[in-house]
């Protein structure tokens, strides 16, 4: 059963996402984790309701320039967040005006045996990359005429989580404070796994326009010097190859 949505933030068309060509539906309801399938390798993807885009481009009403997706519950230190404007999230928008919300994937991505990016269970997460090298392998997941995809935005991170706030999948305090299990175990909400407890994961928020920094985000509980909540944002070196780094992948339809 569905749980209750404050409000009208969402609207009755979002109860059927689209499925993109190439992919089936798997599991789950529209507004607790909706999952498709890909039916080349059975990579799974979670479909995020947007409630509404405003007329500046963004999915709350805060512009790029004042740290797209930025919550009160992550402090008045956090001084991260410069948002490329690139064609591919203007496609992204234009893909939620039209169908209410995007994919992303449902675990972090590992590698096949092909050496080919997947999003499936129970596999290691593809660590060891830079931020170019995860950007591109990302990009070049779907190169049809009827998906795209991409490395996950800041944006596209905010806005998973004030859903998995929105639905009560999480409170404020799983996304700020440390893990509470203390042991590593991984976090998920909404039919979205490992948010926390595995890797931090690459975004293309960059720290700002003049250094080669990006922003890292998600929760990671490996090692006591790797422990950092779910919201956290943490600068670093886009040339940076990690074991503690992972990636996730956003999907949208033209």
């Amino acid at each position: 059963m569905s749980r209750n949505v404050v409000g009208s933030y969402y609207s009755k068309k979002y109860v059927e996402p689209v499925i993109p060509k190439g992919y089936r539906y798997a599991y789950g309801e529209w507004n607790e984790g909706y999952v498709i399938e890909r039916i080349s390798d059975g990579s799974l993807f979670t479909f995020v309701p947007v409630g509404s885009l405003k007329d500046n481009g963004t999915f709350d009403g805060i512009k790029f320039n004042q740290r797209f997706g930025r919550r009160k519950w992550f402090g008045e230190d956090e001084k991260l967040g410069n948002e490329p404007i690139k064609q591919e999230i203007w496609n992204q928008f234009h893909s939620v005006r039209e169908y209410g919300g995007f994919y992303i994937s449902t675990y972090q991505i590992s590698r096949s045996i092909f050496a080919k990016p997947q999003s499936l269970e129970g596999r290691k997460p593809w660590t060891y990359l830079d931020f170019n090298c995860a950007r591109e392998i990302a990009e070049h997941f779907e190169e049809s005429s009827t998906i795209g995809s991409h490395l996950v935005y800041g944006a596209e991170y905010d806005t998973m989580l004030q859903w998995f706030l929105e639905t009560k999948a999480m409170s404020i305090e799983d996304l700020t404070v440390l893990n509470r299990t203390g042991n590593g175990e991984p976090l998920s909400g909404n039919n979205i796994f490992n948010i926390a407890g595995t890797t931090s994961e690459w975004t293309q928020e960059k720290v700002n326009s003049r250094h080669m920094l990006t922003v890292i985000r998600g929760g990671t509980n490996i090692t006591p010097k790797r422990r950092k909540p779910i919201a956290d944002r943490s600068s670093c070196a886009i040339y940076r190859k990690d074991p503690y780094i992972g990636f996730r992948i956003a999907l949208y339809i033209p």
